[in-house]
Formats: structure tokens, sequence, C-alpha cells
């Protein structure tokens, strides 16, 4: 993945960022799309919904962090 920053990042916005180059994908069970997972580094999940169409449909996180 390339990202192009125009600002200074922190350290821990560029581990964020970095954790983006890894991604699982899954399918779900009850609909003909796929589910992406990315976890960062303080544990949160992100997952993005993507149709067959390539449209992202749902983005969630959930939040791990203590």
């Amino acid at each position: 993945m390339k990202i192009t920053s125009y600002v200074e990042l922190t350290p821990a916005q560029e581990k964020t960022l970095d954790a983006l180059e890894t991604v699982i994908v899954r399918s779900p069970l009850s609909q003909p799309a796929v589910v992406a997972t990315i976890r960062t580094f303080q544990g949160q999940e992100v997952k993005l919904t993507i149709d067959v169409d390539g449209v992202i449909t749902s983005v969630g996180v959930q939040d791990e962090c203590l």
C-alpha cells in the first residue's frame, strides 16, 4: 500500500497506517460479500464489508484498548 502524507506523523500514527498493509479477508455466511479486517497495533479492529461490485457497504471499529 502506498501512503502519501502531507503532514508530519507521530510514531503512533505511523504504526496505525503501517497496519493497513496487513488485511485478513473472510466470507460472511449470509451474503455474497467479503469482510476485510485490519488490526491496529493498539488492538483495534477495523472491519470493512465489501460487496461483489467492490463497494464498501459498511465500516465498523471494535476498540480493544484498555
